[in-house]
């Protein structure tokens, strides 16, 4: 059975060199704050792969990462800024 992602932080990950990370142990994904549009939408599905099939070989996640994100913006899905900055 696949895990499931517990919680989602967004944060800088400058330092990290990093646009996400998964925590597969505890369920939590890292996103960088600063991403924005489709960039946003593919490391956030990325990361969740991660979570969900954590043997899984970085190509086949990125090859899934692409299928899932394109399509889903070919949806029209997009994500609602509801923060004023």
């Amino acid at each position: 059975m696949a895990k499931k992602v517990k919680k989602v932080i967004h944060r800088k990950l400058g330092k990290h060199k990093a646009l996400g990370l998964a925590y597969c142990e505890t369920g939590i994904i890292h996103i960088d704050e600063r991403l924005k549009g489709k960039e946003h939408l593919y490391v956030c599905v990325h990361e969740i792969l991660h979570i969900q099939n954590p043997t899984w070989e970085e190509e086949q996640i990125i090859k899934h990462s692409e299928e899932t994100s394109n399509l889903l913006w070919e949806l029209g899905y997009r994500r609602a800024e509801l923060t004023e900055n």
